[in-house]
């Protein structure tokens, strides 16, 4: 439905249809047999087809999702990835940033695969009319500010944030606080995503997420600048960005001071874009 991966996992799908076709017909991955097969050996057959099996599951995994496998099962496959956008230079400027989570080893951010595409997909129902200009724009600015890679796929009709899969594109839509409780009193949006670890533990990363701006604010705010600043400032969770007390900065808890990603900003999340690829 949505890009790349949603194409390679209609590709392994397809796939997985023919084996359950050739395991209908003739057998787990067989061909058809040119004479009976010997009754021996059968215990080392169910060995083999099992062994046949684990590698189908396993391809089929590392198919649809590569970044969860280790860098050296990369190494021995030749499919080392590389990064889609170069990484950013960490500014100097003063001004504070925190991250959403940490490593639980190196306590390196937790952040989003700088080789993977990250797919955005919008739920207009409720939306402004220029929703779609304020999510363009929050993609730019983050992926100039990170090295990382977004890509609009186009327009959803999900709303339930709290079930994502892992192959689902980031969710960004318009809603009140009856569907999304976090927008009770005075919070104009929410933001984050969800994380996974390597296959058999290791670096944990970001795999989707989503970005929920408060509807009834929108009707009434007339700033275009701060309307912005708001997809902005939750773009930034989205992408790593914890909050900071410094208030020259876009990522201040309570907002409203600045319109832009300040220095600290934009050094956390030139760190964020800056991890190595899965």
């Amino acid at each position: 439905m949505f890009g790349s991966r949603r194409r390679r996992q209609r590709e392994m799908e397809r796939r997985l249809r023919e084996l359950d076709w050739l395991d209908q017909t003739y057998g787990l991955g067989a061909l058809p047999p040119a004479a009976p097969p010997p009754r021996r050996s059968s215990r080392l057959s169910g060995v083999i087809a099992l062994l046949v099996v684990s590698g189908l599951t396993v391809s089929a995994v590392f198919a649809m999702q590569p970044q969860i496998f280790p860098d050296r099962v990369h190494e021995l496959l030749g499919t080392t990835p590389e990064r889609l956008l170069p990484a950013r230079d960490i500014p100097s400027g003063p001004g504070e940033f925190s991250f959403m989570a940490a490593q639980p080893e190196t306590g390196e951010p937790v952040g989003y695969d700088p080789c993977e595409v990250i797919e955005v997909a919008i739920n207009p129902d409720g939306a402004p009319d220029d929703h779609r200009e304020l999510v363009e724009t929050a993609m730019q600015r983050t992926s100039d500010a990170t090295g990382l890679q977004f890509e609009l796929v186009g327009t959803t009709r999900d709303r339930d944030f709290e079930n994502m899969s892992m192959d689902d594109p980031v969710l960004v839509m318009w809603a009140d606080e009856d569907e999304a409780p976090d927008l009770a009193e005075d919070i104009a949006g929410v933001g984050g995503s969800y994380r996974v670890s390597g296959y058999g533990g290791g670096t944990q990363r970001y795999v989707t997420g989503f970005v929920i701006l408060d509807r009834d604010a929108y009707e009434d705010m007339r700033s275009d600048a701060m309307r912005q600043a708001i997809v902005d400032h939750e773009f930034g969770h989205l992408v790593g960005l914890g909050h900071v007390d410094d208030p020259r900065q876009l990522m201040h808890e309570h907002g409203g001071f600045v319109t832009d990603y300040g220095d600290g900003d934009l050094a956390g999340l030139a760190e964020l874009g800056a991890i190595d690829c899965s």
